[in-house]
């Protein structure tokens, strides 16, 4: 089977950061992106028609990213201009300390701020981004995404083509494809037409479900992994999930900031609770956890497809 993944949403709001920041016209969006991406790109629209001096508030609903950028954005660009950000009561519920979208929105807007040793992978990319940035070829697929998918082969088994993946990205998720193929048996095959993703012979066996394999000993994993998430936050839900079902130990670090994302993500993982938080529906779904129908808009806020791509995975 082949999955179209959606644009990575990291990309995409940096591509139109820059835009703004140049007065270039924004990029064409449509309504199979990801929601963050069309957010972010209502409110640029929006601050193009600004008139100075008159109250203006713009609503980001629960986009992390819009708001760290436009908190820049507008100290950059709007200075002492009435112009109020709000959103969803988590999104206004985070705490206020820099992060690294706060960083890299500073970078895109030509800061000097020189590189750490240990820097996030997501300044890294608007470093990246910054310098090439005439480069019409920046758009990817999401492989922050993509991690549902591994989890999915991870605990099914068979194989995927993910439309349009490249070994060499600017996204640290990358790493996904590394992590499922060191502990979960998942391997990873880059063609031209993306990334075809299998089972590795060794835990499959006749399609049995991931418990009657675990109970029968038909499963080589190993009893327990360590993983730092300090650079890769958005994998957790998908990693912990696989992990739990495969009756493999996460010893996971790095995970400081989780409580401050759309849910608090340890113990949303914990308690199998989507808590309106886009990445647990898609990781207990991929996983066989039950969620219910009415938990799932939040899924558009970076992959509006998911949910139709998943059942016709069920159902293949």
């Amino acid at each position: 089977m082949s999955i179209k993944l959606p644009i990575s949403k990291s990309i995409a709001n940096r591509i139109l950061l820059l835009q703004a920041i140049h007065g270039d016209p924004l990029m064409r969006v449509s309504s199979d992106m990801p929601d963050d991406v069309l957010v972010l790109h209502d409110a640029l629209a929006r601050l193009r028609e600004y008139k100075k001096g008159v109250p203006l508030t713009l609503h980001l609903k629960n986009c992390g990213t819009a708001l760290r950028f436009l908190q820049v954005h507008l100290e950059k660009c709007y200075p002492g201009e009435p112009i109020t950000l709000t959103g969803d009561p988590r999104l206004m519920e985070r705490d206020g300390k820099p992060t690294s979208q706060t960083i890299s929105a500073r970078i895109l807007h030509g800061e000097n701020i020189p590189p750490e040793p240990d820097e996030s992978p997501y300044i890294t990319m608007s470093r990246r981004m910054a310098e090439a940035y005439s480069d019409a070829g920046l758009l990817e697929p999401d492989w922050s995404a993509a991690a549902f998918w591994y989890e999915y082969i991870a605990i099914h088994g068979g194989e995927l083509l993910l439309e349009g993946l490249t070994s060499d990205s600017l996204q640290g998720d990358r790493v996904v494809a590394d992590i499922y193929a060191e502990y979960f048996g998942v391997e990873t095959t880059f063609v031209p037409e993306g990334a075809i993703l299998q089972a590795k012979p060794v835990f499959e066996h006749g399609g049995l479900p991931v418990a009657v394999r675990i109970e029968q000993g038909l499963l080589s994993l190993s009893e327990a992994v360590s993983i730092d998430f300090v650079n890769t936050p958005d994998l957790y839900p998908a990693i912990a999930l696989t992990c739990e079902r495969l009756g493999i130990t996460l010893h996971a670090t790095g995970t400081e900031r989780l409580k401050y994302k759309e849910s608090d993500r340890l113990e949303a993982v914990r308690l199998h609770e989507v808590r309106n938080d886009h990445r647990m529906a898609m990781a207990l779904m991929a996983a066989d956890f039950p969620v219910a129908d009415d938990e799932l808009a939040c899924i558009a806020k970076s992959y509006p497809n998911f949910i139709s791509q998943w059942r016709a995975c069920h159902l293949s």
